[in-house]
């Protein structure tokens, strides 16, 4: 019983030091984890301590695209530490949700989300993409090389719009299950929610590859007729008016 009080009285020390320390160390040392756990991020007016801190300016990128995800603040998880994990809760004015980055070089994101992240962003080539994107993450898991090793979540693109050159369009929103595939990549299951065109398609997306997709878009009564005509010319038309997707053509 004795034993059993020690041990207790000296982990109740070494986790008050480590708060202790924690809450007197400077922010610029969190804002140094996080950039070096998190590639592609940058930080600005850093203030506060590595256990509660704040950046004035968070950007990062996102195939590519700079995003700025404005005010980011954290609160590190001092529990994590034992575990040879450093945990935080981060929120800013596009993102907030757990994230952990361990000994292994991996970085694990839990409960996040991205509100309203601009499309455009996603824009393939020769088109113009509009509206609003959302994206929960149940769970994700990216290795230290910035590949994608874990996903489970969901996205949704809000007012959706398309502009292949000839003005734009209107198509409605829609949304995803998202998970990973075997190469490190995302694989979605997509339906419309509301719009013109009723969408039941799988997509792949695998960074230096190209964009996979199978399954149906059937325009309702209301859809453009220059969608239609454009859908034709990559999809074949079936009986019931519905368009096959199989991209790329001939499987390549």
């Amino acid at each position: 019983m004795e034993r059993l009080a020690k041990l207790v009285f000296f982990v109740g020390l070494a986790v008050y030091f480590l708060i202790a320390v924690l809450a007197r160390t400077p922010a610029e040392w969190g804002a140094w984890i996080a950039l070096k756990s998190l590639p592609g991020l940058s930080l600005s007016g850093v203030s506060g301590s590595l256990w509660s801190g704040r950046a004035a300016s968070a950007q990062t990128f996102i195939f590519g695209q700079k995003v700025d995800l404005g005010a980011l603040q954290w609160r590190l998880k001092p529990w994590s530490l034992l575990t040879l994990n450093v945990c935080a809760d981060l929120q800013s004015e596009l993102a907030n949700g757990g994230v952990c980055h361990g000994i292994s070089g991996n970085t694990t994101v839990r409960k996040a989300l991205l509100d309203q992240l601009p499309v455009r962003l996603f824009n393939p080539p020769g088109i113009q993409l509009g509206g609003t994107g959302n994206a929960t993450l149940q769970h994700a898991v990216i290795a230290r090389d910035g590949s994608l090793k874990e996903l489970q979540g969901s996205v949704s693109w809000q007012q959706a719009g398309i502009n292949v050159g000839t003005g734009w369009f209107n198509l409605g929103s829609f949304a995803a299950d998202v998970t990973g595939n075997d190469e490190g990549g995302i694989r979605a299951q997509i339906q419309d929610l509301e719009g013109d065109f009723a969408v039941a398609v799988q997509a792949e997306f695998t960074q230096g590859k190209p964009l996979r997709a199978d399954g149906l878009v059937t325009p309702r009564d209301s859809a453009p007729q220059e969608i239609k005509e454009a859908l034709s010319a990559f999809a074949e038309q079936q009986d019931d008016g519905s368009f096959k997707i199989a991209w790329p053509i001939g499987g390549g």
